[in-house]
């Protein structure tokens, strides 16, 4: 318990100091009644201290509107509202009953209302932060056209002209039952049976905006919010200075930064906002270091996730049970339980390693990769390659490794899904050693294994024991021959064959233990593949080129960024095959040749990869090639910052999929499916904050129950639910 009180004392003690420096550049904000219209001229404000101030008698249009007050118009009148400096416009409508619950003043405090009962259109300055609040709905919004309602019987509505809301459907203690985007020429009802965002139509909008539409005030006039940083700070901040500006600070030396604080602005990185984790939303805040020497990159991930309670520690989030911040105090650091203490202060040590990254494989004599990885790859591919380990991240988190070493004569490599052996259990290994027998000359012959211990453990007990409870094993042989290696080329040949079995823990029919006749089956090799060609670079342009040739149900790279979806699945088809030696004999011999190209333009800050697999059988018709062969594809764009003038919006996004041509041939395409793998995020700056980024983060993932167990669209056949994943963080920076 001390360890985390400390870490709070930690965490505040690092954001205060960004917290007070904001607040010293921000200027108050005031909400001004601006204009009344309609007939009868009905409206009161009751101020904090509970006077009641009516139209041209205690209020007066112009005047200033006290924080805590709440407005009330009457049954014929309206009122339209402005916030200044910030800029946001406000429209109340009839009979509405609308309360100033805070205005942002310092930074990162937003402009916070309660619509008791009516109805309000605001156009939000974009960069500032509002949030509007009914007794069933919560709004968070930034720069967006947007109106809501709140009736008597708690049917809330949000209705988005333009931008982007967060809509959270809350119960009357305030705990969050829902957690959707709404987005432009959307509308959303925390009352329907459904809380998702619905399509906008015509008449819908006519209806919501016919009587909230503004007289006075011009929504076209509503640009970046002015929450009041001083001529200083911006021209501080770089961000609107004029290149005359910056001429005139560099040559009196104002513009030379001191080299510890430039890393230390690089560096050091916060996250604030939301993450959902098992259909349960929490708040987060997170520390991410980020450190480069040279070759050698590292990022570490300080998180506290919590439900409600920043400050308690038994509030926040532990991964699959585990309190990781405890470093083995829960465990009991004494005689009887130092080992078990020890083991979690090690796991808990590692769960902070986002990432950690030395060298190139392939390339560079030594290399290691630690953390979240996207792309662990073992030789040349055949087995894995791509594989990743962070599909489900932060609600499941693992700590990879993939390790080599090439003295020149001989090396290694080794991969392990996960070290933090106390969070979650290490599941899937993998090593490949080669030698180079032939003095002065680089061909190496090289021998390679992977295996995942536990492929059907998302199946229930009963269903992975009727399929043999299965260890998957993957091995083979490949050749390697650098031919040219220098930093703007780089050529190499290759040549690999490979086999997976399963090895059953309890048999399935005349199976048992290793299935070695599943490989040799009278007289014929089965389930094998081989790849050959060519891995090379030239200046800014990576690619690969091979040819493939697989029988059975051996599938090339069968461990990739698509197995931890599809693990289920193989142990299911396996099992079919078990059962039945007729099914997998019966399987085609197929051809594939693969092509993947990756470049990189404008000083690295565009890039693109994209990659994709096409199989055939020779002498087959086009129906038959279709149905009893699985195409690939890769594809990922990352955009850097310092690209996109004004904006400078970043992110990345990414997506792999097996068997599109059938899929799209048979008429049963899904973007997303089991067969597939989505995400990215896209990080935009706030306007006017040079030290804070929006994020949102999306992917796909498994549909998991309370207890994290994965929901079955198709139990028999290993297909999950999927369901989109949304986080919205808040990135503070030096």
């Amino acid at each position: 318990m001390r360890s985390k009180r400390i870490l709070v004392a930690l965490t505040v003690a690092f954001l205060l100091p960004f917290m007070v420096m904001a607040q010293a550049k921000v200027k108050t904000q005031h909400l001004v009644l601006e204009f009344v219209g309609g007939k009868g001229k009905s409206l009161t404000v009751t101020a904090p201290d509970s006077s009641i101030l009516k139209l041209n008698v205690g209020i007066f249009e112009g005047d200033e509107i006290p924080v805590g007050s709440t407005i009330k118009t009457g049954p014929q009148t309206t009122a339209e509202l402005s916030i200044k400096p910030n800029g946001t416009i406000v429209k109340l409508a009839a009979d509405t009953t609308f309360t100033v619950k805070a205005l942002g003043g310092t930074a990162g405090k937003a402009n916070s209302f309660a619509l008791v009962a009516g109805k309000v259109h605001a156009v939000a300055a974009k960069g500032g932060q509002y949030q509007v609040q009914t007794r069933t709905a919560v709004c968070g919004v930034r720069g967006t056209d947007f109106a809501v309602t709140a009736t008597e019987d708690g049917k809330d509505s949000l209705i988005v002209k333009d931008g982007l809301v967060q809509f959270q459907k809350i119960d009357g203690q305030g705990n969050v039952l829902g957690d959707i985007m709404v987005g432009a020429g959307q509308f959303a009802d925390a009352f329907a049976d459904t809380f998702a965002a619905a399509p906008l139509t015509d008449e819908k909008a006519q209806e919501v905006f016919g009587d909230v539409e503004f007289e006075k005030l011009v929504p076209a006039q509503v640009g970046p919010a002015d929450d009041g940083e001083t001529a200083e700070a911006s021209s501080a901040s770089g961000s609107e200075s004029s290149p005359d500006t910056e001429a005139a600070a560099k040559s009196s030396g104002a513009a030379s930064e001191n080299p510890f604080v430039t890393w230390m602005r690089e560096a050091l990185g916060a996250e604030i906002g939301s993450v959902t984790i098992n259909d349960t939303t929490y708040a987060k805040a997170v520390l991410q270091p980020n450190l480069k020497f040279g070759k050698v990159k590292m990022g570490l991930y300080l998180p506290i996730i919590y439900s409600s309670n920043l400050f308690d520690p038994n509030d926040w989030y532990h991964p699959n049970g585990n309190d990781e911040w405890s470093f083995g105090f829960d465990k009991g650091w004494d005689a009887n339980n130092w080992p078990s203490a020890l083991a979690d202060a090690a796991a808990d040590l590692a769960l902070k390693i986002r990432y950690f990254e030395y060298g190139t494989q392939l390339e560079d004599p030594f290399y290691i990769k630690v953390g979240n990885l996207k792309d662990m790859t073992v030789g040349h591919g055949l087995i894995m390659r791509n594989y990743a380990n962070d599909t489900e991240f932060p609600s499941i988190r693992r700590v990879g490794l993939s390790l080599g070493y090439d003295s020149g004569k001989a090396g290694f490599e080794i991969m392990s899904n996960d070290l933090a052996i106390i969070t979650t259990n290490p599941e899937i290994f993998g090593a490949r050693v080669f030698s180079r027998p032939i003095d002065n000359f680089a061909l190496a012959f090289g021998l390679s294994g992977v295996v995942d211990l536990h492929p059907g453990e998302n199946l229930d007990a009963a269903a992975r024991t009727d399929a043999g409870d299965p260890i998957f094993i993957g091995t083979g042989v490949d050749l390697d021959l650098p031919i040219i290696k220098t930093d703007a080329l780089v050529l190499r040949a290759f040549s690999d064959a490979a086999v997976t079995l399963p090895y059953l823990r309890s048999g399935v029919g005349s199976y048992d233990g290793l299935a070695w006749e599943l490989l040799w089956n009278n007289g014929n090799i089965r389930n094998w593949g081989a790849a050959a060609g060519f891995i090379g670079r030239a200046f800014f342009l990576d690619w690969r080129l091979e040819y493939r040739y697989y029988n059975g149900f051996f599938k090339p790279s069968f461990f990739d960024s698509t197995y931890d979806r599809m693990r289920s699945q193989y142990v299911l088809e396996y099992k079919n095959y078990l059962t039945d030696s007729s099914t997998y004999m019966s399987l085609p011999d197929v051809q594939a040749i693969y092509g993947e190209g990756s470049f990189s333009i404008l000083n690295d800050k565009v890039v693109f990869t994209l990659g994709y697999a096409w199989p055939w059988l020779p002498g087959q018709s086009f129906e038959t090639q279709i149905n009893n062969t699985s195409d690939e594809l890769h594809a990922k764009l990352a955009i850097k910052k310092g690209l996109i003038p004004i904006v400078d919006v970043a992110g990345s996004i990414f997506y792999d999929k097996r068997g599109i041509a059938k899929s799209i041939y048979n008429g049963d395409f899904s973007f997303l499916d089991a067969n597939s793998y989505f995400g990215g995020e896209i990080d935009v700056p706030v306007p006017k904050t040079p030290a804070m980024d929006l994020a949102v983060i999306f992917a796909t993932e498994p549909e998991r129950d309370s207890n994290g167990n994965i929901m079955w669209k198709n139990e028999a056949a290993g297909i999950p639910y999927l369901k989109p994943s949304v986080s919205i963080e808040t990135r503070i920076h030096l």
